[in-house]
This record gives C-alpha cells, sequence and structure tokens, in this order.
C-alpha cells in the first residue's frame, strides 16, 4: 500500500535536507531503478513524492489519473 501522508512526509524531509538539484537527482535516480526493476509501486510511490516535492497539493486531473491507481494508494482521510 502507498500512503499519500508517507510520500508528503518524505517529500518534506527532502525539501529540509538537501537542496532542489540534488533532491530531483535524487528523487529521479531512485525512480529510475524502481521503474527498470519492475516494481511498479515503488514507481507511484517517487512519482508522488517528485509531485509533491515540486507542488505540496496535486492539481484534479492528477488525482483523477491516480484513481486508476485506487487499489495500491491509501488517501489520508481528509482528501
Amino acid at each position: 500500500m502507498i500512503r499519500f501522508s508517507d510520500a508528503q512526509a518524505v517529500a518534506q524531509a527532502l525539501h529540509g535536507r538537501y537542496e532542489h538539484a540534488r533532491a530531483v537527482t535524487l528523487i529521479a535516480r531512485i525512480l529510475q531503478k524502481a521503474l527498470f526493476g519492475g516494481r511498479a509501486d515503488e514507481v507511484v510511490f517517487w512519482a508522488l513524492v517528485y509531485a509533491h516535492y515540486c507542488g505540496d497539493d496535486l492539481l484534479g486531473s492528477v488525482d483523477k489519473q491516480l484513481d486508476a491507481f485506487a487499489p495500491f494508494i491509501l488517501r489520508d482521510p481528509a482528501k
């Protein structure tokens, strides 16, 4: 299960710990490893981390696209 709150927490930790270029590079490397490793759940998790890192809140169109992954994403109760 992927939790929205976990992705937000990781994004906030990256903001506090690394410069922007370094954080984006780390996210991209981990995302690439997950993608080529065939780990779809990790790909979605790190894509969410990146989205939260860049904008902190997701657009409505992105939320609709994520509905396809609803069985794998545990959304926050307030959302």
